[in-house]
C-alpha cells in the first residue's frame, strides 16, 4: 500500500488526504485520523492561544498539541483514554515536541480544576464523522456537554478555546455572554471547522 491510499479504506481517504507525508507516519486509528487536526491548521490555530501554559483537554492523537508544544508552550495533554495518550506521546517523540508536554490520563472536568493553566483549549468529541449530519450543531451535542465544560474553563482561567464543527448554531456562542474572537480554520480552500476565542485579543 503506497503512502497516499488511506489504511482504514476509502470510507476514510479523505481524512487521509489532508496528512502531510509526516503526519502519515504517525500512530493513528480510525477515530483518531478523522479527529486528528493536521500540522498546518494546527499552527493557524495556535497562533492566538495567549499564555505560557496550556491545558489541551482533549488531546486525542496529539495533533493540536503537537502545534502547541512547536510554538513553544508548555501543554498538559489530557484524555480519558490510555491508548489515545500513547498515540499522543508517540506523535510528539515524531515531531520532536515530547519535551514540552506533560502526558495526564483522566476526565476532563476532574483533571482541569487540578491544573492553573494560563488558557484552556477544548476540543471535546463531535460524535464521530456522522456530526456533519446534523442541521444545527449545538453545546449539548458536545459529550461531554459543552455549556458545562465552558463554565468549569471560565472558573479557571478567561482564556478559552473551543473548536466547533462548521454546522455549529452560532447563536450559542453569542449567548455565553462573553467576548470572542471567531476564527475561520481553512485547509485546500475549504473551510473545515471554527476556532471560538474567549477572553483573547483579536
Amino acid at each position: 500500500m503506497n503512502s497516499s491510499t488511506c489504511p482504514f479504506g476509502t470510507r476514510l481517504q479523505r481524512y487521509w488526504d489532508r496528512l502531510s507525508e509526516q503526519e502519515r507516519g504517525m500512530a493513528l486509528d480510525e477515530e483518531a485520523l478523522y479527529s486528528l487536526t493536521p500540522q498546518v491548521v494546527a499552527a493557524e490555530i495556535v497562533r492566538k492561544v495567549p499564555g505560557n501554559v496550556v491545558a489541551d483537554a482533549f488531546c486525542g492523537a496529539g495533533g493540536l498539541t503537537i502545534g502547541l508544544a512547536l510554538a513553544g508552550k508548555q501543554v498538559v495533554a489530557i484524555d480519558s483514554s490510555l491508548e489515545r495518550l500513547e498515540m499522543a506521546r508517540k506523535n510528539a517523540n515524531l515531531f520532536g515536541s515530547g519535551d514540552s508536554l506533560e502526558f495526564v490520563r483522566g476526565d476532563a472536568l476532574a483533571v482541569l480544576p487540578t491544573l492553573q493553566p494560563d488558557t484552556i483549549v477544548l476540543d471535546p468529541p463531535w460524535g464521530g464523522v456522522d456530526y456533519s449530519k446534523i442541521d444545527q450543531f449545538r453545546l449539548s451535542n458536545f459529550a461531554p456537554d459543552g455549556l458545562a465544560l465552558l463554565n468549569l474553563a471560565f472558573s479557571l482561567t478567561p482564556q478559552v478555546v473551543l473548536r466547533i464543527p462548521s454546522n455549529f448554531r452560532m447563536e450559542e456562542v453569542k449567548q455565553i455572554g462573553r467576548e470572542f474572537t471567531l476564527q475561520e480554520n481553512m485547509l485546500d480552500g475549504k473551510l473545515l471547522h471554527y476556532c471560538v476565542y474567549f477572553g483573547v485579543a483579536g
